[in-house]
């Protein structure tokens, strides 16, 4: 690959964040694949300390955010896409801008793209976190990228470590025969449902299909389950989380036996969720053989990723940005809403743009109706702003309380004007009414550009 192919693909990202037409994040790295198809392969070679891909429905930005944090204070030198650009194209663009020193890296995947990129990588350690219904026009049914998986895991090496979720019961039978495998999970926990959500993905067992049993339910399907058919069952896992305790929105607690002994692990990330999260970048650095002090202090100090429970001030109100993607994402969000105090100002935003996919179906499958009580006011927006009015007319919030404005700077106006100072906002958007809100924010002065994350 020769140094004026790099040099045009760099200038091609110049160019897009000067011009507004991006972040440059992505674009470098498609034109770099077309003048080089195997640029992946040849710019991974210095990688030598490791290459660690993590995918997911869910969780795996704020998972490479963590554990990134940790390598870093550890003393290693690596290599990120900390502004969530996890197609071929967005590694290849990281890599393109890798500085020399960096020798590991640390990748989130998309899920479709990761069993392509584990063979152009030649990755030694691949995190499987979860797979819940997204994007069911791009993806079709959860099997599709089961199948992929599978696929995937029957074709690596016996030195490829493998970190999987043992509260996913597809993900443990996709991999459960691969030799080199860590377990994560959750402990019992005062937090579980009390039934499975009737979004729920997966609740079937992946070898019998028959009903599975659970005794407990944590997130959508994932929880302690078992086939009474087959005796297929949910493994031990080797890092588990007892103990859990949820404050509010300002941080998670729980214990996780490291090296034997119960280690006290606070985060100010918060939900459940995130506890699945710091979990699994705990296993990557008990990979890395990174000293569990440094990982402790390391968790405790990280913040949120863009999108996920960021903060942001705006004229004296305090925003906070959830990612609400799917339906299993939204409601996760929505029982973290649900440990707080009073009444609530909500937005919520929808797109249904290729990156959010086509279908907005999902929408009725999110239980808005859990916080229809502690809703104060509520402002929809987005380019399918008035399916989101049905949606909620139709799940009977008070009309009166509703405010549609489709356009994001409409919206912003419209929040700035009618929420008092001093008060807090939460908005729900999907993935590219999160960028678009978050860029008529920082075209304000209120916040950075999500390409500058982790800079």
């Amino acid at each position: 690959m020769g140094h004026l192919t790099r040099l045009f693909s760099r200038t091609v990202g110049f160019f897009s964040r000067t011009f507004r037409k991006g972040g440059g994040t992505s674009v470098p790295g498609f034109v770099l694949l077309k003048l080089d198809r195997k640029a992946i392969q040849r710019m991974s070679k210095g990688l030598q300390k490791g290459r660690i891909l993590i995918s997911a429905t869910n969780g795996k930005t704020t998972t490479t955010r963590v554990i990134s944090k940790i390598a870093s204070s550890a003393g290693l030198h690596c290599l990120s896409n900390p502004s969530g650009a996890n197609l071929r194209t967005g590694v290849a663009t990281a890599l393109l801008n890798r500085d020399p020193e960096e020798n590991l890296c640390v990748f989130e995947v998309d899920e479709g793209a990761l069993p392509n990129l584990a063979e152009e990588l030649e990755a030694d350690t691949i995190v499987l976190m979860n797979l819940f219904r997204d994007q069911l026009d791009r993806y079709g049914e959860l099997e599709t990228i089961r199948s992929k998986w599978s696929e995937m895991v029957d074709g690596l090496s016996e030195k490829t470590k493998l970190i999987v979720n043992a509260d996913d019961p597809s993900l443990v039978f996709l991999s459960m025969h691969h030799q080199n495998i860590t377990y994560f999970g959750l402990g019992e926990t005062k937090y579980a449902l009390t039934s499975l959500p009737h979004a729920a993905d997966s609740s079937d067992c992946p070898n019998c299909n028959e009903v599975l049993t659970y005794s407990q339910i944590t997130i959508g399907h994932m929880g302690h389950w078992e086939c009474l058919n087959c005796g297929l069952s949910r493994p031990e896992p080797d890092f588990q989380a007892s103990r859990v305790h949820l404050e509010s929105l300002t941080n998670i607690e729980f214990e996780v036996s490291i090296g034997g002994e119960a280690q006290q692990i606070t985060s100010s990330l918060p939900g459940l969720h995130n506890v699945y999260n710091v979990l699994a970048a705990l296993c990557i650095a008990e990979t890395l053989k990174i000293a569990s002090e440094v990982s402790l202090d390391s968790i405790s100090s990280v913040d949120a990723a863009f999108g996920r429970a960021e903060s942001i001030s705006v004229n004296g109100r305090e925003l906070i940005l959830f990612l609400a993607k799917n339906p299993t994402g939204a409601n996760a969000n929505l029982d973290s809403l649900l440990l707080l105090p009073g009444k609530l100002h909500l937005a919520i935003l929808l797109n249904d743009r290729i990156a959010d996919g086509r279908d907005v179906s999902w929408i009725w499958d999110v239980d808005y109706e859990k916080v229809a009580h502690k809703v104060n006011s509520l402002f929809l927006g987005g380019d399918r702003a008035f399916d989101l009015a049905l949606r909620f007319v139709y799940g009977g919030f008070d009309p009166d309380l509703i405010t549609v404005k489709n356009k994001i700077p409409d919206l912003i106006d419209s929040l700035d004007s009618a929420i008092p100072a001093g008060e807090t906002i939460f908005a729900l958007p999907s993935y590219t009414a999160m960028l678009e809100f978050r860029d008529e924010l920082a075209k304000r002065g209120l916040t950075h550009q999500f390409w500058e994350e982790g800079k």
